[in-house]
């Protein structure tokens, strides 16, 4: 009986085997469309053998049947890896895309209203006032073209460093959203531990929330991972922790700087400093161009950029320019210059490095630093042409200001407005200085009244002399309130790189207001001092026109092209198309490589519902063929317990 009650027990087992393959088939048909649910397998083994005979050198065993050793999840973990790899690119470069496409409507050249027709407008208004300078008409529609031109300019940058804001608060969510991420992935590892400790279930549905939630960090940002013996899931993000065990660290956003409220992403609680290194470009090779954050971080850059951050190549001295009327050449001049002239490009070059980790990394920077160029370029050109500066060597000048209060220049030497030669209004007083485009808090120039004229000199400190063999004035005589003959001198304030109000960069880049209000003070008569006689200066529209078509700004410093102002702008949005259709193309890529990494990990991870439904008739017929057994043997004990009775 011994014998039978044994048997009787193989088939309870077959039963037991039998009726988990059934759950289990039944709980991945059930499943079949829950997102990230993963195909469980019932994993099968032989129960132990039990000795009935020991003969000399043979021992007889009987085999007890099977049991479940394990449920199992069908997962590659290679796949999964790569899957979150490609994922996470594909996340980075959709980022960049959505970005340059903002971009693009900003600029409305793709739809809405194009930045192109406000530049077209100023220098059509430029050509047809240079046909009649003293129509008021002509003079009114060019200033208003100036001033829709500025206008214009001030909505493209300001939405520019809108659009940037908007990034930097989306730093901010994506983090709090990979804080949330970590903290339930190690809620899971401690739910998944403590049910698998005993080895009598399994928590393969948390595993599949924890994996769900993986997958979900990739698209944020790239990780390696490794689980240990307990099942714990061990997260690291460039090699500090993120999840360790059932503990998860932070980070949090730290200001760049007080002046841009712009966020780095930095740890809290692991003692790691920065998320990310912000002053190296991305690279495939590195795996660096990955994940949305990472993605956000480099479109937005690290500041508001303007002019000053691209850097603009020195130019090289010319022979040409050290030769006198004579062409007799100053080797020793030459030399000095162009030795200070390598000096400058070897800091060009540093500055074109830092420039590709920084500002050129970032598609906003770029542009941003980029479109300030062109305009900044634009409207000095313009000043410089309505009020032409002149260098001038000062030696202890001394004077007042406008207010009289003591001045006193320093040695040096100094750009001054050419009062000889700039051109003056049509008003009474034929105003000369007066600027198109100007600073909002600093003035074109600094005026100081001095009692006696000074003069233009040369390079051997001699003056200049006119035609007729007088001095050039370098400044102009005027009658004070009191009847007093008094001189001005117009020292230019120059524009610091370290200080935005001397730029001329569109945040602070307005009209000049007395030009608004008095269209008559638009420079567009020849200077009495330079022989003026009511005639309209002519060459100064001439030297406008000819300037606009002259190819003197770079693009981009590696390449040192140089375009005239017209091919500038359509260089710089034939750039910015581009670069836009290299991160399509990347984009385009990176999401057929997950599509294909992922459909090949629902090859082994998904549901087959003809394939179960197979294992769902095996089961079946294992489970009647195991009851079939255990009715066999009942009779076989219901007949020798007859029989015995």
């Amino acid at each position: 009986m011994g014998s039978l009650f044994t048997s009787f027990g193989v088939g309870v087992q077959g039963i037991h085997s039998s009726q988990s393959g059934l759950n289990t088939t039944s709980h991945n048909l059930a499943n079949t469309k829950t997102p990230g649910y993963t195909r469980q397998q019932n994993i099968n083994a032989d129960m132990p053998y039990q000795t009935y005979k020991v003969t000399g050198k043979h021992t007889s065993q009987i085999g007890m049947g099977t049991r479940v050793d394990t449920i199992r999840q069908i997962r590659d973990q290679f796949l999964d890896k790569e899957y979150r790899l490609e994922f996470s690119r594909q996340s980075f470069y959709d980022k960049l895309v959505e970005t340059e496409s903002e971009i693009e409507d900003v600029f409305g050249e793709m739809e809405g209203v194009e930045f192109r027709y406000a530049l077209n407008e100023i220098w059509a208004q430029i050509e047809t006032l240079s046909t009649d300078p003293g129509s008021i008409v002509y003079r009114k529609l060019f200033i208003a073209g100036a001033e829709a031109f500025i206008d214009r300019a001030n909505d493209v940058y300001r939405e520019l460093t809108n659009y940037q804001k908007g990034l930097n608060e989306e730093i901010y969510k994506s983090v709090d959203k990979i804080n949330k991420i970590g903290e339930e992935i190690a809620k899971y590892n401690s739910i998944i531990t403590e049910m698998e400790a005993s080895g009598t279930q399994n928590a393969n549905d948390y595993r599949d929330i924890r994996n769900s939630l993986m997958d979900e960090l990739a698209g944020l940002t790239y990780f390696t991972s490794q689980e240990d013996v307990d099942g714990k899931m061990q997260i690291y993000i460039d090699g500090a922790p993120l999840v360790i065990e059932g503990k998860s660290y932070h980070m949090h956003c730290e200001e760049l700087s007080e002046d841009t409220g712009m966020y780095k992403v930095v740890w809290s609680d692991n003692g790691f400093g920065d998320v990310y290194d912000l002053d190296t470009a991305y690279s495939n090779k590195d795996r660096t161009d990955t994940g949305s954050l990472y993605g956000i971080l480099t479109a937005r850059g690290k500041k508001f950029a303007n002019y000053t951050d691209l850097p603009v190549a020195p130019k090289e001295p010319q022979e040409t320019d050290y030769r006198d009327e004579d062409d007799v050449f100053d080797q020793d001049a030459f030399d000095e210059a162009y030795e200070a002239y390598e000096l400058e490009y070897a800091q060009f070059e540093k500055d074109v490095k830092l420039y590709n980790n920084t500002t050129g990394n970032s598609i906003l920077t770029k542009i941003e630093a980029q479109f300030d160029r062109f305009v900044h370029d634009m409207v000095t050109m313009i000043n410089d042409v309505l009020c032409p500066n002149i260098e001038f060597e000062a030696n202890g000048i001394a004077g007042t200001d406008i207010n009289g209060k003591d001045v006193t220049l320093e040695d040096g030497t100094y750009k001054i407005l050419d009062v000889v030669n700039s051109p003056t209004g049509t008003d009474d007083d034929l105003t000369i200085g007066e600027e198109l485009f100007r600073r909002s808090t600093t003035d074109r120039y600094q005026v100081i009244i001095l009692d006696a004229p000074l003069y233009r000199k040369d390079a051997n400190g001699d003056d200049v002399l006119d035609e007729d063999g007088n001095p050039v004035p370098a400044t102009l005589e005027y009658t004070d309130s009191e009847g007093n003959t008094k001189y001005k001198l117009f020292v230019y304030n120059e524009e610091a790189e370290d200080d935005i109000f001397s730029q001329y960069t569109i945040r602070n880049l307005e009209m000049n207001e007395n030009v608004l209000a008095n269209y008559s003070l638009l420079p567009v008569k020849v200077n009495p001092l330079a022989g003026g006689t009511g005639a309209y200066a002519q060459d100064m529209f001439t030297d406008l026109i000819a300037n606009w078509q002259k190819e003197t700004i770079a693009l981009d410093p590696n390449t040192l092209t140089v375009y005239s102002f017209d091919r500038y702008y359509e260089e710089m949005i034939e750039g910015l198309g581009t670069q836009g259709m290299i991160w399509n193309s990347m984009l385009e890529h990176q999401t057929g490589l997950a599509d294909e990494v992922e459909a090949k990990r629902q090859q082994i991870s998904g549901v087959s519902t003809d394939e179960e439904l197979v294992n769902l008739l095996q089961y079946q017929h294992a489970f009647n063929a195991a009851s079939r057994y255990i009715n066999a043997i009942d009779e076989m004990l219901q007949n020798l317990i007859e029989r015995l009775a």
